[in-house]
Formats: C-alpha cells, sequence, structure tokens
C-alpha cells in the first residue's frame, strides 16, 4: 500500500508546504497532495518510499507548531474489519 495519510496538520498548512517537507526529506511522491481540514492524502512511487516517509516524517517533523504525522492510508471499509 503506497498511500499515505498524513495527520496532525494545522488548518493553515498548505500544500506547498506539504510538498517542501517532502523534497526537503528527499521523499518522492506522486499525483498530488490531497488537503482536507488537519489532515492530507499523497501516493508514494512504491511500498519502499511509504514506509521510509512513515519513519522519517512521522512524529518527528513540525509544520506550524505541530508534528505531522504520517502512516499507511486506510479505506474506510477495511477500517473496522
Amino acid at each position: 500500500m503506497n498511500k499515505l495519510y498524513i495527520g496532525n496538520l494545522s488548518e493553515s498548512v498548505t500544500v506547498p508546504e506539504l510538498e517542501s517537507v517532502f523534497k526537503d526529506w528527499k521523499i518522492p511522491y506522486t499525483g498530488q497532495f490531497l488537503l482536507k481540514t488537519g489532515y492530507a492524502f499523497v501516493d508514494c512511487p512504491d511500498e519502499n518510499w511509504a514506509i521510509k516517509a512513515i519513519d522519517t516524517l512521522s512524529g518527528k517533523v513540525e509544520l506550524h507548531g505541530k508534528h505531522i504525522e504520517v502512516e499507511h492510508s486506510v479505506p474506510k471499509r477495511q477500517r473496522w474489519i
């Protein structure tokens, strides 16, 4: 699974800021960031990059005074199983 959930985002975070975080840490992504209020989604090129993004960014990178959380995105219908 290559889709990532990025949580604990400030309401003022922008897509260019998220792109900058990934570029600064040299983590590639495919497509565009889907930004919602307080969270976002993005795809990584493969599973290895997704795991690297989680290990590198989650709880370690601060954006607008909040440490972002990065994890695999789980489709809604699979969350409760």
